[in-house]
């Protein structure tokens, strides 16, 4: 059955567009990490402390 949210069903152009805002995510994500971090090398979310990681999902939410 044909299903048209199925990845291999998009056209490239889509599936480029949602790759293309997965990589973004993913890079905002790591600068919020190193922002919240202080900008040390070798920040990980996990080591956020809980306080951290709702600040994380809070600023995550207005810019997306």
């Amino acid at each position: 059955m044909y299903n048209p949210n199925n990845p291999s069903n998009w056209s490239w152009s889509k599936a480029f567009s949602e790759m293309e805002k997965t990589v973004n995510k993913a890079e905002l994500e790591q600068q919020i990490i190193n922002h919240l971090h202080g900008y040390k090398a070798e920040g990980k979310f996990l080591e956020l402390s809980k306080s951290q990681k709702d600040d994380h999902y809070e600023i995550l939410s207005q810019i997306l």
